[in-house]
């Protein structure tokens, strides 16, 4: 079946005009000068975890200041930041450079349905951000709840363990069923003559890479002194329930003439080197062993 999707065939040309013309755009006059949290992100199916592991985190905080103005803070500047308010039709809209649907305002509370835009033309409705809810309180009403309710908001709750004990169960059984971990693999050496690390991933202006979602995609370093030879592999490899890891792919092309023995040579070294000296624990969410996929630079020197 065709994905399903509804066609936005002036998105851009309206984005464009909103700037200079005034149109009816959206009540949030209504909630003018109401400080807004975000308290609670989930999908449709109300995980806040998807099947790659990825877990919804709310981080939202404005206020509006017109139907067409919002204030926007930054954690990381600690201040606030405007943003303009681009109406499209019905309830869309675009704020904070997303695409979202307004399902409900009051002055208590605002819904906001996130969408995937394709190409500023046309929106994705089965994408899976396409079904993101976010819930946000205000400031006064967030007064008069108890903070260890409101946090438990953000929280997975009992369907999300059920739900990611599922997923662990056909990981741990299927290698292709690997997702991230939210608490991401473990590597330590135990041994002086091998080093072994996090490579540790810093803020890009230029990636789309959030560092807090760091955990999505990990990566490390292993470098084996005293090798029997200089070497040097980038590949994926899988770490499974147990903390044992196995050889997946390459990250660089490699020449057909070597297409067999390079992985052979990586999966000796791993038997050989890494598993004699170096310390594995699995990666885990909430709480939960489940085999996952690793990105592992291993390198050895002779010296």
């Amino acid at each position: 079946m065709k994905h399903a999707r509804l066609s936005l065939l002036s998105l851009f040309l309206l984005t464009v005009i909103s700037c200079r013309h005034s149109k009816p755009g959206l009540p949030f006059e209504q909630v003018k000068d109401i400080h807004f949290n975000e308290v609670r992100r989930v999908f449709s199916d109300g995980l806040v975890f998807d099947k790659q592991g990825y877990q919804l985190v709310p981080v939202w905080k404005f206020h509006f200041i017109a139907n067409d103005s919002v204030q926007v803070y930054s954690p990381k500047k600690q201040k606030y930041y405007g943003f303009h308010v681009y109406f499209d039709h019905d309830k869309i809209f675009n704020m904070i450079d997303s695409w979202l649907v307004l399902r409900k305002l009051s002055a208590d509370s605002l819904v906001f349905q996130s969408l995937r835009v394709n190409d500023k033309r046309e929106i994705i409705l089965n994408d899976e951000g396409s079904k993101v809810f976010m819930t946000f309180y205000s400031d006064a009403y967030l007064k008069t709840k108890k903070p260890e309710l409101i946090k438990k908001l953000a929280l997975p709750g009992p369907k999300d363990t059920a739900f990611i004990r599922q997923r662990s169960k056909l990981a741990n059984s299927v290698l292709d069923s690997a997702f991230s971990a939210r608490e991401p693999v473990a590597i330590s050496s135990t041994s002086p003559f091998v080093v072994a690390e996090r490579v540790v991933k810093t803020e890009d202006p230029l990636s789309d890479m959030d560092p807090a979602e760091d955990y999505l995609y990990p990566e490390y370093n292993i470098t084996i002194h005293h090798a029997y030879e200089n070497f040097a592999y980038l590949f994926s490899a899988y770490v499974d329930d147990k903390g044992k890891i196995l050889y997946r792919k390459s990250q660089i092309p490699i020449y057909p003439e070597f297409a067999v023995s390079t992985p052979k040579t990586i999966k000796a070294i791993l038997a050989g080197y890494v598993e004699r000296y170096v310390r594995v624990k699995p990666g885990s969410t909430l709480g939960i062993p489940h085999t996952s996929i690793v990105v592992i630079n291993l390198t050895g020197k002779k010296d």
